[in-house]
């Protein structure tokens, strides 16, 4: 059996590379795919030889970043550790992230793994992954695609939580309600609450205004919204509130182009000049943070693998042609969408939106999230925007309900992009907002034009 594995892990890298050489899946094939298939425990028999258990992270959105940050970290104290990259969270690219990282017979060497999962998969990532740390980062829901929606997904989860033990922690972002409300305290695993704390962030926010108490049912009152319907609740009714983190953000300072903020830990403060930007890569830094702190990482070392942390996969990564910038930011929800155009408007630069509608919406996907998203904040700023991809018509309705005109819309997504780049003043800056295929197929062509 040994053998027979060796030669079809062997087997299995020679098709991910001839596949990546001459484009004939374009790296929609995980390597790893074929052999998981024929061997339903590999995934399992490779994290067993990690010197130690896998931190597991979930919820609606910042996944793959949190994922990211971690890993950044921990490479830094001197650990190696593998992470997905540059892909949604599933167990395919777990397992082609390990796979990547052994050798032919099945060997694997490092220290941490670092997993990202979607959050209907926590039961499949517990059982494959046996973690004793959990990130749970939010749960919004716009962007939650659950039989039941949150109360059925909180009551699997305290399903799953009450087969843990005092030897598991789970790390809650405080300013979620609908993680903190759907979660019973007395269940064995500690707890470790990290949140964002600071007057300045409030905004005003339509998800805050119906989000409910999840003890009695009152609609929540809000001392402060931060994102969404993240922030500083409580309930008047039962008297239900938001936990004090023990982990949280303060002084925080966002620009179009990076985040400044200080991280309050039991071991000391740590001052983070983070080179993304947005507050909700603040929480995403934030729960990296508190994840470190729960491994033993000293702060200087946390701040550190912060500091160092790159975009990844559409999260803001900057693309340079003939001195004109774009910005490739990933929309999945209406939440990441909100949050985006919230990012931009922070912009000095007079700014350009494309935006790139892929062809799972014209397939027949839902397209309620588009219709969510306060797209008429747009309609009070003199932007150009351009739409394209093979579902461009279903947002170019949406934006004329919202007061929005647009300029062109082009069905080929790599044309409508070079097209705009070429037509862009020097000093503009083209703010591209793609939903996932969408994006996927940009930084394919991106990549082979060498800019990427």
């Amino acid at each position: 059996m040994g053998l027979l594995r060796s030669a079809a892990l062997a087997l299995d890298k020679f098709i991910t590379r001839a596949a990546d050489t001459f484009e004939l899946t374009r790296g929609r094939i995980p390597s790893g795919t074929c052999i998981a298939s024929l061997w339903p425990r590999l995934a399992g028999d490779l994290i067993s030889q990690l010197e130690n258990e896998p931190v597991i992270i979930t919820g609606t959105n910042g996944k793959c970043t949190t994922s990211r940050f971690l890993a950044e970290i921990l490479q830094h104290a001197g650990h190696e550790t593998l992470h997905t990259q540059e892909v949604a969270a599933s167990l395919d690219e777990v397992i082609s992230t390990l796979v990547q990282a052994s050798n032919i017979q099945g060997g694997l060497h490092a220290h941490y793994g670092i997993f990202g999962f979607d959050s209907r998969m926590l039961y499949e990532a517990v059982s494959i992954c046996n973690p004793r740390l959990f990130v749970l980062n939010n749960l919004y829901l716009d962007g939650l695609d659950f039989e039941g929606g949150t109360d059925a997904l909180m009551r699997e989860w305290r399903r799953l939580f009450n087969t843990l033990t005092v030897e598991h922690h789970l790390l809650i972002n405080a300013d979620d309600p609908i993680l903190c409300g759907g979660f019973v305290r007395g269940v064995p695993p500690r707890v470790t609450y990290f949140g964002v704390e600071d007057e300045r962030l409030a905004i005003e926010s339509r998800a805050a205004r119906f989000t409910r108490c999840y003890r009695c049912g009152t609609v929540l009152s809000y001392r402060l919204v931060a994102l969404a319907h993240l922030g500083d609740y409580r309930c008047s009714t039962c008297g239900w509130e938001r936990p004090m983190p023990t982990i949280y953000a303060i002084n925080v300072e966002i620009n179009s182009n990076e985040s400044r903020f200080r991280i309050i830990t039991p071991q000391g403060p740590l001052d983070v000049h983070l080179g993304l930007t947005g507050l909700y890569n603040v929480y995403n830094a934030v729960a990296a943070a508190t994840a470190a702190v729960s491994l033993g990482v000293k702060t200087a070392t946390i701040r550190a693998g912060l500091e160092k942390a790159v975009p990844m996969f559409g999260r803001d990564e900057r693309v340079t042609i003939h001195n004109r910038q774009a910005r490739l930011m990933l929309i999945k929800n209406p939440t990441s969408l909100n949050e985006t155009l919230r990012t931009t408007f922070m912009d000095g630069h007079p700014s350009r939106y494309l935006f790139l509608v892929d062809d799972e919406i014209d397939a027949g996907g839902d397209v309620s999230w588009i219709w969510d998203a306060d797209l008429e904040v747009l309609a009070t700023r003199t932007s150009t925007i351009y739409v394209a991809g093979s579902g461009a018509d279903h947002l170019v309705l949406r934006l004329k309900h919202a007061g929005v005109e647009v300029t062109e819309v082009n069905i080929d997504i790599d044309d409508a992009f070079h097209q705009t780049m070429r037509h862009m003043p020097d000093n503009a800056r083209l703010w591209v907002m793609a939903t996932d295929t969408a994006m996927f197929e940009l930084r394919q062509s991106l990549k082979e034009l060498g800019v990427l």
